[in-house]
Formats: C-alpha cells, sequence, structure tokens
C-alpha cells in the first residue's frame, strides 16, 4: 500500500485554528479581537505552520504508484502544498520482543520494485 505525504494549507489552517487565540493581552487589559484582527491573526499563524509543519499523511491507502502520482496532481489545482512524495511500508527485518510482530518503517519511494 502507498500513501501520499506532505504539507497542505488545509492542516496547516486546521493546526492554526486550535492554537489562535481570540483574545488578546492578559487579565487585566484582555480584549477580544474584532473578526477582521482574528482573521489576519488566523492567517499569519496559518503561513508559519505551512513553512515549519513536517510532511504528514495526506490520502488514504492507495494500490499503486501512478493512483498516487494522479492524487498529487489533483492536490496541486486544489490549494498549496508543499513536499508531496509518496511513501509505503518496508519490513526492517526486526521484530518487537515484547509482542513478536514484525517491525515496519516508512520508506520514500523512488521507483521500481517495492519489496
Amino acid at each position: 500500500m502507498f500513501y501520499v505525504y506532505g504539507v497542505s494549507m488545509t492542516l496547516a489552517r486546521k493546526v492554526a485554528k486550535k492554537k489562535c487565540s481570540t483574545h488578546d493581552g492578559v487579565h487585566p487589559n484582555r480584549r477580544l479581537l474584532s473578526p477582521e484582527e482574528y482573521q489576519a491573526k488566523l492567517d499569519e499563524m496559518t503561513a508559519e505552520r505551512y513553512k515549519k509543519m513536517k510532511p504528514q499523511r495526506l490520502s488514504h491507502s492507495l494500490s499503486t504508484p501512478s493512483l498516487c502520482s494522479q492524487y498529487i496532481a489533483l492536490a496541486n489545482t486544489q490549494e498549496a502544498h508543499r513536499d508531496l512524495h509518496v511513501r509505503y511500508r518496508k519490513s526492517t527485518g526486526k521484530t518487537n520482543p515484547k509482542t513478536r510482530k514484525e517491525i515496519f518503517s516508512w520508506v520514500v519511494y523512488t521507483g521500481g520494485l517495492a519489496a
């Protein structure tokens, strides 16, 4: 299974919205921000988050790398994205001693066989 990883403006806005406060200042001088001020602050935080975020999984499980490339092409037409790439799960050859299950890691797909 293949997944598309990257940073999207939607994810950045979602994270910024959780951190952005509707108030400004501390207790004695605390005031409610107007909708325009809040939106400006939110846009600024979104831009900062977009620059600093690590790539996250954007797509659901896709069966082939060609479907991932189609997803990337479609995503670029919708909104701003950064660092779009394809990853897949690869066995590390190790097992967890407690659960005795195989340990996997996420590897960037560069082409060829994904073993």
